[in-house]
């Protein structure tokens, strides 16, 4: 292991809140990569489980590869920018405590950034396993040509790319940092500055395997109306993203609103979500042309 005054080459930062039953596999997943220039940095936001028990017991065992940081709790963006401050790697890998690095990954990404200095943020494809136990291997076969593109193509979800399955030289937080406030979606405000300010190419290997499990945090409705339209607000913000991009906001709010719409219908709350419907439509006319969304609208309308 490298000593802490030298850089290294990888950071792998794993925010962890009462994730304890399965952050063993997480961490494993990582240990299990071959070479000596990594490090592991697990920060507890404010687990109330045995995460701290285990964490010890890893400390214990891999003294010099494995970090832990306990916060009170602020959210998986606070704990993931409190990571970047407390590593050491030139490039930072961010691993949810229920997912797992691919195998073999790190000796793959040092061939892919030798003679890449210049490359920002390289992305590659990834593994979901939902919480049947099925698998499915997601990939992006092309980035578009320019960063505008890019960004466009993100916002609009007509590019694929997981927030997992990436990596990121530690100079792009000298600009760009997890909007903290944000306890939902805050992976879409960043994704979005980095493909729209940051050099980003595409890799075909995989990066991680997601487990998708049916209490995500993104389905919290709670969450959803407290924070959902307030992703545009960071993903708009004029100091960090090039002026063109604004004249897509109005547009992404909308789709925003259609969401939040769309979460709330399946959580039962359908009287509330067409407060949302409506709002879309303000921004957006356009958005009544999508007829799946307009026909549950007219029907919660319809049965009062």
């Amino acid at each position: 292991m490298l000593s802490d005054n030298k850089r290294l080459m990888f950071s792998i930062i794993i925010p962890a809140y009462n994730y304890a039953d399965v952050l063993d596999r997480s961490i494993r997943s990582v240990l299990n990569q071959t070479g000596d220039d990594f490090e592991i940095l697990v920060i507890d936001d404010g687990s109330t489980d045995n995460t701290p028990k285990i964490m010890r017991g890893y400390q214990k065992e891999f003294p010099e590869k494995i970090k832990y940081f306990i916060q009170e709790n602020q959210g998986p963006a606070a704990a993931r920018n409190k990571g970047v401050e407390l590593s050491f790697g030139n490039y930072l890998f961010f691993l949810d405590a229920d997912d797992e690095m691919a195998p073999d990954l790190l000796s793959q990404l040092r061939k892919k950034i030798s003679g890449k200095p210049s490359v920002d943020v390289i992305f590659g494809d990834h593994i979901s396993i939902d919480h049947n136990g099925n698998s499915t291997y997601s990939t992006t076969e092309i980035l578009p040509k320019t960063r505008e593109e890019c960004f466009k193509a993100y916002i609009f979800k007509k590019l694929h790319l997981s927030h997992c399955a990436k990596i990121v030289n530690r100079r792009v937080f000298g600009k760009i940092s997890y909007p903290e406030k944000l306890r939902i979606s805050e992976d879409i405000p960043f994704m979005a500055k980095l493909l729209a300010t940051c050099e980003c190419i595409l890799v075909g290997i995989p990066m991680a395997i997601v487990h998708k499990h049916q209490n995500s945090l993104r389905h919290n409705t709670d969450y959803a109306k407290e924070f959902g339209e307030t992703v545009a607000d960071y993903v708009f913000s004029s100091k960090t993203v090039p002026s063109w991009a604004l004249k897509y906001e109005q547009r992404f709010r909308a789709r925003r609103c259609l969401s939040i719409f769309r979460t709330l219908c399946l959580a039962g709350q359908k009287k509330e979500s067409l407060h949302f419907y409506k709002k879309a439509l303000v921004l957006s006319p356009f958005l009544i042309f999508r007829f799946s969304y307009t026909r549950k609208a007219i029907k919660i309308w319809l049965n009062g």
